[in-house]
Parts: structure tokens; C-alpha cells; sequence
């Protein structure tokens, strides 16, 4: 594997400041119960003190072809059993009940949605989904140059090694009145003394990019957009006047 050298600090991905060397985990680390047998290759992260992203730059020379062969390959259902199908129809129950009032007027999008089971199943709701994944295809993609007023991006955001070339790819997809339901779970408040052991650390599970509300709030700043957040886990990400702002605010999902 072609992983960066340990480094004593880096520059933060988010807003350029300083990132000290915050540990290391065995490339095998998962977000689950059971463990997988330990890989012996260690995977540096750091933690800027300016915005608190959390983030390791490991795997900042791989290609999309690197992270399918060694993450997304055959085995990533073992380290995301709810990836495929249990997740998304939990999320379409979720946003076609807040939704409700704008079926057959509201026009969204699944970014980073696999093989499209989120879409699918809104569209069997009486919704308007497409799906977007540069690692899964199907029928459901959207034509180049669409846009919609409505994004979700459920548990995607921490997967990339460039949070600024990922917003900028999302957003091209948002109308200038848009909002991204973006879900992503946050730093717990004491994740000085928990460090790496929190379960969100997990580079064999693609969870490279560790977000606090704060460096959330840079990141999306930098494009004009603002967020509010719903719980440590939940977020809502809009810019301009989106129709569908109303239905997002009524309650938490």
C-alpha cells in the first residue's frame, strides 16, 4: 500500500492552519463490534487546533481505483453491513415523512448513494430521486449539468481525503436554492481523552475525515452556504431560499 510517511504536523485540510500528529491506528480499525485481525500498517491522523478536523492524509496519493481495490472492494459489507440497504431505506422513511407536503413537486438527489436503494425507494413513494456514486453506476444517475433543490448525503462526507474538492463536486449538483440533508457524526466532546479509540475512527472503513461543528461550519462558509445541526450526527447544510427549508426545520430527523 502506498501510504504518506508519519509526519509531526500537517497543514488541516479544512482551513489550511496547523495539525499536529493527534495518533495512530492499525489500518484494520473498523467502526464495529468485532474487530478484524490486525493489518500491521499504521495510519497516522492529526488534529488541527484552529477548527478541529480530525483527518489522516494516508491515503492522500491513492486513486479512485487504490480505494476500490483496497475498500471498497468485496469485503466493505463486512465493515458496513448497513451500507446497501438497511441505511438507505431508514433515511427514505425519515425525509419522505418531513417531505411529505412536496411530493411531486420536489426534485432530489442521493449523493454517494451506491447502488441507488435511497432513490429507488423515494421514487416508489411518489418522489423525484436520482442517485450519484463514482463508485457504484446505475440506471438512476442524473444527466450532466442537473441540478436539484434537494441533496442527501448520509454518512459520505467522512470517506473523502479533500473535504474542499468534495464540497465543490456536491455542490455543482445544488441549485442556487438547495439544501443537503448531511449526515456525519461529529466529535464527541471529550475526544481528547478518548482519542482514537472513538469507534468513528476508521480508516478500513473509509472513515477518514473527522469532523466538529466547527470545522463543518468552515468548510461549507468558504462556499457561501450555512448549517444547522440537529444532533451529533444529523446536519442541515442550505444556501439561498430553498422550498423545502420549511419541511427540514419542523423537527429533527
Amino acid at each position: 500500500m502506498n501510504i504518506a510517511p508519519l509526519s509531526a504536523r500537517v497543514a488541516c485540510k479544512v482551513c489550511g492552519k496547523d495539525a499536529p500528529f493527534f495518533g495512530d491506528v492499525d489500518f484494520a480499525k473498523i467502526d464495529e463490534a468485532v474487530p478484524l485481525r490486525e493489518s500491521g500498517v499504521p495510519i497516522a491522523y492529526y488534529r488541527c487546533g484552529n477548527c478541529e478536523f480530525l483527518f489522516t492524509n494516508a491515503f492522500d496519493a491513492w486513486s479512485t481505483e487504490d480505494y476500490a481495490r483496497e475498500i471498497y472492494n468485496e469485503k466493505y459489507a463486512e465493515m458496513d453491513a448497513d451500507f446497501s440497504s438497511a441505511r438507505p431505506l431508514e433515511t427514505a422513511q425519515i425525509l419522505s415523512g418531513m417531505l411529505a407536503s412536496r411530493k411531486g413537486s420536489i426534485r432530489m438527489l442521493d449523493y454517494g448513494g451506491g447502488s441507488g436503494a435511497f432513490a429507488r425507494r423515494m421514487n416508489a413513494l411518489g418522489f423525484e430521486a436520482y442517485s450519484h456514486d463514482p463508485f457504484f453506476q446505475n440506471e438512476l444517475a442524473p444527466r450532466e449539468g442537473e441540478r436539484f433543490e434537494f441533496i442527501n448525503c448520509r454518512e459520505v462526507i467522512e470517506h473523502t481525503g479533500d473535504p474542499h474538492a468534495f464540497a465543490r463536486d456536491l455542490l455543482r449538483f445544488l441549485a442556487d436554492d438547495g439544501a443537503i440533508f448531511l449526515s456525519t457524526t461529529t466529535q464527541p466532546a471529550n475526544i481528547l481523552q478518548v482519542g482514537l479509540e472513538w469507534g468513528y475512527v476508521a480508516p478500513r472503513g473509509g472513515h477518514i475525515s473527522l469532523f466538529s461543528q466547527k470545522s463543518l461550519t468552515m468548510l461549507w462558509a468558504t462556499y457561501g452556504l450555512s448549517i444547522g445541526f440537529y444532533s451529533e450526527n444529523a446536519h442541515l447544510v442550505w444556501r439561498g431560499n430553498p422550498a423545502c427549508f420549511s419541511c427540514m426545520t419542523q423537527g429533527p430527523p
